[in-house]
C-alpha cells in the first residue's frame, strides 16, 4: 500500500507477543504478530525434531555434550517466543542476526552467544546483519564453532529463520482507514482555510458543519494513532497522528468560532428587525379632552 497519498493529503490504525505457540507455553493471540510468532515456533518444532533424529555416532563426547546443550537452549529460545523483527523489507522474508531496536538475537546468534561467542555475533551483525548462514561458510571462526558444537553448516542453515515484515500500523493493515484519514484531514484543511478567511460571520452553515465533523474525525484518528505510537514506536503512527490531531483541532476551533459568530449574527439581525417593526396604536379619549384615533408607531 502506498502511504504517499496520505502524507500529501496531510500536508496538503499491539505490542510484541511474548508467549509462544507450543504445548507448554501459552499460545500467541490470533493477530498478525501472533501468527508470525506461531510460524517461527512451528519452524523450530520441525528443526528440533530433525536435529534430535540425526545419527551423531561420529561425534566426540565433547561434541555430543555441547550439541545436546545447544538443542536445549534452542527449545528454551523457541518457547520464549521473542524473535527479531523485519523492519526494512516489505513483502520479503529476510534474516536478521540482531534486532538493533530490541537487542534480540536470531536463533543462530543466540546459540553463539550462549557459548560465549558474542564476538562472532557482533562482527557478523556489523558486517552484514541480514546474512544467510550458508554465506558464512568462508568464516573460519564460525565454521570452527560449528565443528566444536557438533552442528553442521546445513543444520545451522535450517535453524536460521527469515522474518516477514509485519504491518505494525493500522494504516498499513487497513486501507479504508487511510482513505478515511485522508478525507478527514483534507476536509479539515479546506474548511479551516475558508472559516479562517472567507466565512467571517459563519453564514455558510453547511461549511461549518463539515468543518466540525471532519475536524472531530481527524482529531479522533490522530489521537488514536498517537496513543498507539507510544506502544509500538511506529514512525507512521507518530507522523500521521501528529498532523491529523493538529489539523483536526484547528478545524474544530475555527468551525466552533464560525458557528458562534453565525448565531450571534442571526440574533443581532432578529433584534434589529424587531426594533424596525411598524405598529398601529389606538388612541382613546381621555377625560373628553383628546379624540379617538390611531397612531402610527415606527421603531428603529
Amino acid at each position: 500500500m502506498n502511504l504517499t497519498r496520505l502524507f500529501a493529503g496531510s500536508a496538503v490504525a499491539l505490542s510484541s507477543v511474548l508467549a509462544g505457540f507450543h504445548s507448554a507455553p501459552a499460545r500467541s493471540p490470533i493477530t498478525p504478530e501472533g501468527m508470525e510468532v506461531h510460524r517461527i515456533q512451528a519452524h523450530f518444532d520441525s528443526v528440533l525434531a530433525e536435529l534430535s533424529a540425526r545419527d551423531v555416532a561420529d561425534l566426540t563426547s565433547t561434541q555430543h555434550a555441547v550439541r545436546a546443550r545447544l538443542l536445549e537452549t534452542l527449545r528454551t529460545y523457541r518457547d520464549r517466543g521473542i524473535f527479531p523483527h523485519n523492519y526494512d523489507f516489505a513483502g520479503r522474508a529476510v534474516p536478521y542476526f540482531l534486532d538493533r531496536k530490541t537487542g534480540t538475537l536470531c536463533a543462530v546468534a543466540h546459540l553463539l552467544a550462549s557459548t560465549g561467542r558474542r564476538d562472532i555475533v557482533d562482527r557478523v551483525a556489523r558486517t552484514n546483519n541480514n546474512v544467510w548462514v550458508p554465506d558464512l561458510a568462508g568464516d573460519p571462526a564460525f565454521t570452527s564453532w560449528l565443528d566444536a558444537s557438533g552442528i553442521t553448516l546445513a543444520e545451522a542453515a535450517r535453524i536460521q529463520v527469515p522474518y516477514s515484515r509485519m504491518a505494525t500500523s493500522p494504516l498499513e493493515r487497513h486501507p479504508e482507514l487511510v482513505y478515511a484519514t485522508e478525507a478527514a484531514v483534507a476536509g479539515s484543511l479546506v474548511t479551516s482555510v475558508w472559516n479562517g478567511f472567507g466565512n467571517g460571520r459563519g453564514r455558510r452553515t453547511t461549511l461549518n458543519t463539515i468543518g466540525m465533523v471532519s475536524g472531530l474525525a481527524a482529531a479522533g484518528i490522530g489521537a488514536g494513532l498517537l496513543v498507539r505510537n507510544r506502544i509500538t514506536d511506529n514512525p507512521i503512527d507518530g507522523f500521521v497522528g501528529g498532523i491529523s490531531s493538529v489539523v483536526g483541532s484547528v478545524s474544530i476551533a475555527l468551525s466552533a468560532r464560525a458557528i458562534h459568530r453565525h448565531r450571534a449574527f442571526v440574533a443581532a439581525e432578529r433584534e434589529a428587525a424587531r426594533r424596525r417593526q411598524v405598529s398601529l396604536v389606538p388612541l382613546m379619549p381621555v377625560n373628553g379632552v383628546s379624540r379617538a384615533g390611531m397612531m402610527l408607531s415606527l421603531q428603529f
